[in-house]
């Protein structure tokens, strides 16, 4: 839940071409939010971690659509000094649509996603990789690419409202990614992540994922460096952290991804 995976945002596949984006993502904490944002130790000496494989999938149904799969492979584990339970296996899995909506006079593309995540493991799964529900999103989302000198630079802005059914809270989320070609070869990005939890659930029963809680809000930050290796083939390196928080898990995370387009 820490580890975002890369994802094409605005712009949308070109009809029959497909992009693939294999990510790997490793999170530990020792720490959490509490319920007015305040940090405090894990009890009893807790350590949380997290180890995620990603592979998100899409493709140019039209030359407007685009259709994604992100399903999720992950593997927990949460100790202290009373013991200690792990687990691993699918997660979630999310199914989107994009359709570009318009292109602006100043450039910008906007486009509109619908999203549905379904939980691809059992309830009695401890720690759980999520809250065990099913999950309705509609996304408004803008983007530009423009020129900087002799470097190409992108900015994609993202707002979503996500119904969460059964006991979760709903959530609005907003993300934004800024991007610039370093070198002819490497880009740089910069991602901010948002989860604003509505206050509108109520608890769910309790495991030993901090990160699994009904109602949560998590802000985090993303840094990585984009390298193309072959025309077809890129590779992503990153770091992220939490920024601030409530009812969630406070620590950092290392990310590594494998794009390929065909």
């Amino acid at each position: 839940m820490l580890a975002e995976g890369a994802e094409a945002g605005t712009w949308p596949e070109s009809r029959g071409h497909a992009q693939i984006i294999y990510s790997a993502s490793w999170f530990q904490s020792t720490s959490e939010y509490g319920a007015k944002g305040q940090t405090s130790p894990y009890g009893a000496k807790g350590l949380f971690t997290q180890t995620q494989v990603m592979p998100y999938m899409e493709v140019g149904l039209t030359s407007k659509t685009t259709l994604s799969l992100n399903p999720c492979l992950s593997h927990l584990r949460y100790q202290d000094s009373y013991g200690q339970s792990s687990g691993g296996g699918f997660g979630d899995v999310e199914i989107s649509v994009r359709h570009e909506l318009a292109t602006t006079e100043s450039k910008w593309l906007v486009a509109g996603q619908g999203t549905w995540k379904f939980p691809a493991y059992s309830l009695a799964r401890n720690p759980a990789p999520g809250n065990h529900q099913q999950d309705f999103e509609g996304r408004f989302l803008a983007g530009r690419g423009a020129e900087l000198g002799q470097r190409h630079v992108f900015l994609d802005i993202e707002a979503a409202y996500r119904y969460r059914a059964g006991a979760p809270a709903d959530q609005v989320r907003t993300d934004a990614t800024a991007g610039i070609d370093i070198f002819p070869r490497t880009t740089l990005m910069a991602q901010f992540f948002g989860i604003t939890g509505m206050r509108n659930g109520s608890p769910v029963r309790p495991n030993s994922n901090p990160n699994a809680q009904s109602d949560f809000d998590l802000y985090k930050g993303q840094a990585s460096v984009l390298i193309q290796i072959t025309r077809m083939n890129r590779v992503q390196l990153g770091w992220g952290n939490t920024i601030a928080g409530r009812n969630t898990g406070k620590g950092s995370t290392f990310v590594i991804g494998l794009w390929r387009s065909f």
